[in-house]
C-alpha cells in the first residue's frame, strides 16, 4: 500500500470525522461531499469511499468503535472484517486503503504493521478496471443514473465483477424501478414472481409487471395476464382483471399461461409442448411433476423438437422423472447433435468420455469436443481443452490447450478461466504471466469456482501477481474450504494458526476450524 496516499486519505476522513462526527459514516453522499472538499484531487479514492460506504462498511466501524476505543475489541480484526467484505466490490489496495483510513481517521491503534510495499501499478490489483467500472456505477447510480442502476442490479443478479447477491440486484432494481426504468420493473417482478432475492409475492410482482406493461413490454404484459389468471403468494386469482389487461394489450388470456399451452400441445404444437414439459419440470406457473414434464418433453421431442430432445436425454442422463437410462440418453444426446445442437454435442462427448451409455472412448469424445468447440461451444472449448493438456483421445499438447482455455475463458467460462490462469501462472503451454494469471483466477473466483478460490487463496499467501495479505487469502480458502476442498480447509487453519501480513494469528479460529472440518490442528 502507498504509504503516503494512506496518509492523505486518512488524515481527509479525519477531517470529516472531526467536522460532522462519527456518524457521518453513514451517510456515504454527505461523507464523499465533505470529502473532496478537504482533499480534492483524491477523486479517485474518494470513489472508493463511495462505494464502501454505500454498502454500509462505515456503519461497522460506527458500531465497534466503542468496543476498540475500550480495549474490549481488536481493531485489526474489525478492520480485516471490512476489508475483506469490501473485496467483493473494490480491487485490493482500495480496499485495504479505506478500510485503514477509516480506522486510522478513529484513532484505532492496529497490532499489525499496516504498510506494504507499494506495487507500482493498478494492474497487479483484483478488479483493475472492472472495478473502477463497479466504482462508476455506484456513483452514477445514486446520482439518478437509471442505466447504471439497473446495470448494477444486473452485476448482482448474475455476480459479474462482484459477489453473486440477489437481495443487493432487488435493492437496485428498485431504485431504478422506482424512477421509472422499465428493464428494472420486469426484472424486479420476475424477482418477485421467483422469489429472488425477496420473499415470493405475486402482488408485488403484478404491480411491477404493470408499470412495464404500460411501456408497452410484452413479455409483461403477458406476465401480467398470467399473474391475474393464475394467482398465487399474495394474489387471488382475478379473471375479470385478467380478461381486461388481455384485452387492453390484445393478448389471448391463454397465452403462455398453463391452460392456453395444455391447448396447444393438445392440438401437436411441439414449442408449446416443450414449454409446458419445462414449466411441470421447474414448477413454474404450475405444481413440480416430473413425470408429466418428461411426458410433454418427451411428446415435443418425438416431433424432432431438438431442445426438448435434449433436456428429455438429460432427465434421463440424470434419473429425474424416469428411472436412469444413460444409453437411452446417449440415443438422444445424438439425435439432438446430429441436428445441430452444441450442448448436446458436448454432452454426447462427454458420455463418450466416460463411458455412459456407450463404450468409453476418449478419441471419439475429443473429436466431438473439438466439433462443438470449433462452432464456439465455451464448455467444448474447455473439456477439449482437458484432452490436450492430459492427453484424453489426442496426444498431449499444453500448447494447444491453453489456446483452447483461452478462448473458453473470454466467453466468461469459470473453468476455463480457472485452466487458462493456472497455465499462465505456472507457466505451463505459455510464457509465466501471473498478474493476468490473477486476473484469470478472480474471475472465476467470483463464479464460486472452488479451485480458483483455493489458488487465489495461494496468489495472495505467496505474492503471485500481488502484494502478500494473508487476510484475503484467508477469506479466499474459507470459501473453497465450504465448497469442499480439504487443501484449501489446511491452508485456511494455517493461516489463523500463524498469521502473516494483514493477519493476526488467532489460534482459537485455526482451531475451531481445525474442528469444523475434521483435521488434527497439530499436524498443521
Amino acid at each position: 500500500m502507498d504509504n503516503n496516499l494512506l496518509t492523505e486519505t486518512s488524515k481527509a476522513a479525519k477531517e470529516v470525522i472531526d467536522r460532522f462526527g462519527i456518524d457521518i459514516l453513514s451517510d456515504h453522499k454527505k461523507f464523499c461531499s465533505a470529502f473532496s472538499d478537504f482533499a480534492p484531487r483524491l477523486s479517485k479514492e474518494n470513489k472508493a469511499f463511495f462505494v464502501a460506504l454505500s454498502e454500509d462498511i462505515g456503519d461497522i466501524f460506527i458500531r465497534e468503535n466503542e468496543a476498540v476505543i475500550s480495549g474490549t475489541k481488536l481493531a485489526d480484526d474489525i478492520v480485516q472484517r471490512a476489508s475483506s467484505e469490501l473485496s467483493e466490490y473494490l480491487n485490493a489496495e482500495k480496499a485495504d486503503l479505506v478500510a485503514f483510513s477509516i480506522a486510522s481517521a478513529l484513532g484505532w491503534q492496529l497490532r499489525n504493521n499496516i504498510s506494504a510495499p507499494s506495487p507500482g501499478s493498478d494492474e497487479v490489483f483484483t478488479g483493475g478496471s472492472s472495478a473502477s467500472l463497479i466504482e462508476d456505477l455506484f456513483r452514477r447510480a445514486q446520482n439518478g443514473d437509471n442505466d447504471a442502476s439497473f446495470n448494477l442490479g444486473e452485476r448482482f443478479f448474475y455476480g459479474r465483477g462482484v459477489k453473486q447477491d440477489y437481495a443487493k440486484a432487488v435493492k437496485w432494481y428498485i431504485l431504478s424501478s422506482d424512477r421509472g426504468d422499465c428493464s428494472s420493473q420486469k426484472k424486479l417482478a420476475d424477482c418477485y414472481y421467483l422469489g429472488q432475492g425477496t420473499e415470493r409475492n405475486v402482488a408485488l410482482a403484478a404491480k411491477r409487471y404493470e408499470q412495464a406493461a404500460e411501456q408497452g413490454d410484452y413479455d409483461s404484459q403477458k406476465a401480467l395476464i398470467r399473474c391475474f389468471t393464475i394467482g398465487g403468494a399474495g394474489l387471488s386469482p382475478d379473471r375479470t382483471k385478467a380478461l381486461y389487461y388481455s384485452q387492453r394489450y390484445g393478448i389471448h388470456i391463454e397465452a403462455n399461461t398453463s391452460d392456453g399451452l395444455l391447448k396447444s400441445a393438445l392440438s401437436g404444437d411441439s414449442e408449446a409442448q416443450f414449454k409446458l414439459g419445462n414449466m411441470y419440470l421447474r414448477g413454474v406457473g404450475i405444481e413440480q411433476d416430473s413425470e408429466k414434464a418428461l411426458y410433454w418433453l418427451k411428446t415435443a421431442a418425438s416431433q424432432g423438437n431438438t431442445d426438448a430432445q435434449f433436456n428429455v436425454a438429460c432427465c434421463y442422463l440424470s434419473g429425474i422423472g424416469v428411472p436412469q437410462d444413460k444409453t437411452s440418453a446417449v440415443i438422444m444426446f445424438r439425435e439432438a447433435a446430429d441436428k445441430g445442437d452444441l450442448d448436446a454435442l458436448n454432452n454426447l462427448a462427454g458420455c463418450c468420455m466416460r463411458g455412459d451409455g456407450t463404450s468409453k472412448d476418449q478419441s471419439t469424445a475429443a473429436k466431438y469436443y473439438k466439433q462443438a468447440a470449433e462452432q464456439g461451444h465455451a464448455k467444448a472449448q474447455y473439456n477439449y481443452g482437458e484432452c490436450l493438456f492430459n492427453g484424453y483421445g489426442v496426444p498431449k499438447d499444453p500448447a494447444a490447450a491453453v489456446k483452447w482455455y483461452q478462448r473458453a475463458a473470454e466467453q466468461d467460462d469459470p473453468d476455463g478461466q480457472y485452466s487458462y490462469g493456472w497455465c499462465l501462472i505456472n507457466g505451463v503451454g505459455t510464457a509465466e504471466d501471473p498478474v493476468t494469471g490473477k486476473k484469470m483466477l478472480e474471475l472465476a473466483a467470483d463464479k464460486h469456482h472452488t479451485a480458483a478460490q483455493k489458488e487465489l487463496g495461494y496468489c495472495y499467501t505467496n505474492g503471485t501477481g500481488t502484494y502478500k495479505n494473508f487476510s484475503l487469502a484467508a477469506n479466499l480458502f474459507s470459501k473453497a474450504a465450504a465448497g469442499g476442498d480439504k487443501e484449501a480447509a489446511e491452508a485456511l487453519i494455517t493461516c489463523y494458526k500463524y498469521g502473516g501480513e494483514y493477519l493476526v494469528p488467532n489460534e482459537a479460529k485455526a482451531y475451531r476450524y481445525a474442528e469444523q472440518y475434521n483435521i488434527d490442528y497439530y499436524d498443521i
